[in-house]
């Protein structure tokens, strides 16, 4: 994934989050899944997708993928 410069914060997240969703659905898991594995809410991991969530929901979010990014 490159960026340049001229990204904007909101462009970079909603990158992140349709890549968070397609490794989910790569994994054949569900939005609950991830959110019980990774300790957050079903919620959390919707706005994750969308681009809105903080970093720490983000890493946690991440780390129930595995080394697949």
């Amino acid at each position: 994934m490159m960026y340049s410069e001229n990204d904007s914060p909101l462009y970079i997240a909603a990158v992140l989050g349709a890549r968070l969703k397609r490794i989910r659905l790569n994994l054949d898991m569900t939005q609950a899944e991830v959110a019980s594995k990774a300790w957050i809410s079903r919620r959390t991991v919707l706005n994750a997708e969308k681009g809105n969530a903080k970093l720490s929901d983000l890493i946690n979010y991440k780390n129930t993928q595995g080394n697949v990014w």
